[in-house]
Formats: C-alpha cells, structure tokens, sequence
C-alpha cells in the first residue's frame, strides 16, 4: 500500500471513529447499551486508523479513550471485567505515550486508567511522570 493511501485510510477511519464517538456521546444518557456498542465500533476505526499508520500517536490515544469508555461502561454495570478493560486503556495510553513522550496529558491519562485498574503503583509513576511534563500551573495574584 502506497504511502498516500495508508495516509488516506488512517484519515477515513480516524474520521469515522470520532463521529462514531460523537454519537455515542449524544445516546449515552437515553441508551446506554446502544452508545457502548457505538464505543465498540469507533475502537475499532481507531485500531484501523493505529494499524495504518502505527507512528501516529493520537489514534493510538483515541483508541485507548474507546477503551476507557468501555471500561467506564463496564464498571457502570458492575462488571468484573471492569478493571481488565481499564488495563488495556492504560498499556494503550502508554504506546502512544512511547510514540509522543513529552505528552504529560498522555501520562496522566494512563495513571488514571491503572488507577481504575487497581494498580496503584502504576498509577503513581505515571502521575509523577505526568507532573514532571505537564506546564506548572499558574500563580494567581493576590489582590
């Protein structure tokens, strides 16, 4: 496959995952199981987009977020599968960690999955990476 296309197909199906998301976002509250499906489908446009072209990091992040939405979705239903989900979304937000490591949003994002994960030792290492990159916050004045 020609660089053109792989850069074609990892657009079409980073597109189609967003609108899948953006619907499932729009159903949650009415039908959840039908927005958790629609959660399913765009994982799997953003594991398509990942696998054409594995350098980009933001749909190697989007699909870990598919994974944190059906890990929520899981955890909501008292799933015990919960926490095997969130720690997928996490060992993913990690690859696009390893494909963007100054992202201190990407670290702090998979602390907070292996936090839902239970792994709390994973989660504290990756929130102090994550502070060590995200900017300090701002210094309010003191009128």
């Amino acid at each position: 496959m020609s660089q053109d296309q792989d850069a074609s197909n990892y657009q079409a199906h980073l597109q189609a995952g967003n609108a899948l998301v953006q619907q499932a976002q729009k159903v949650a509250t009415q039908d959840f199981e039908q927005a958790r499906g629609l959660w399913q489908a765009a994982g799997k446009e953003f594991y398509s987009a990942h696998k054409a072209d594995v350098a980009e990091p933001e749909a190697a992040f989007r699909l870990a977020q598919a994974w944190m939405a059906e890990a929520h979705a899981l955890q909501k239903e008292g799933s015990n599968n919960a926490q095997v989900m969130w720690a997928n979304a996490a060992a993913q937000c990690e690859l696009a960690f390893d494909l963007e490591p100054e992202n201190g949003r990407l670290a702090m994002t998979a602390a907070s999955c292996h936090l839902f994960a239970g792994q709390n030792d994973a989660a504290k290492a990756w929130q102090q990476i994550g502070m060590q990159l995200l900017p300090p916050e701002p210094v309010q004045e003191q009128n």
